[in-house]
């Protein structure tokens, strides 16, 4: 027996209006920042603590630490099996995108970093920030 499999790719900016997919894991830490009734105030809360933290990060050429803004978008991997009818993420990542407030200017980040393991991670300041 084969299986047809398609593969395709999806994103979506990761702000304080993020409303996560019906099929977004229950497990994913930002996205459960984006469910519940304080769900905005929790995502603005989260998004202000990663840009504090880059700031900190960054203090040789930012003495205010108001420098900088962290932009991140998600880019879901889905996996489709035709045979099936069954469409399913299979990966989600956070791509980045710094903003220099003094330069205005936007430079590329990295993309990668599952979110659970990369939530926890920050939370225990080992992540990336």
């Amino acid at each position: 027996m084969s299986y047809d499999f398609t593969f395709d790719i999806k994103s979506v900016r990761f702000d304080e209006n993020y409303r996560p997919a019906e099929s977004t894991r229950t497990t994913t830490n930002f996205a459960n920042l984006a469910r519940g009734e304080r769900c905005q105030e929790n995502l603005r809360n989260a998004l202000t603590m990663i840009d504090n933290r880059f700031n900190t990060l960054a203090h040789w050429d930012n003495p205010k630490a108001d420098r900088y803004a962290v932009e991140l978008e998600i880019i879901t991997g889905e996996l489709s099996v035709a045979a099936e009818g069954a469409t399913f993420p299979a990966i989600e990542m956070l791509k980045t995108t710094i903003i220099d407030r003094h330069l205005d200017k936007r430079i590329e980040g990295m993309t990668g970093n599952n979110f659970s393991s990369w939530y926890g991670l920050t939370r225990q300041g080992v992540g990336w920030l």
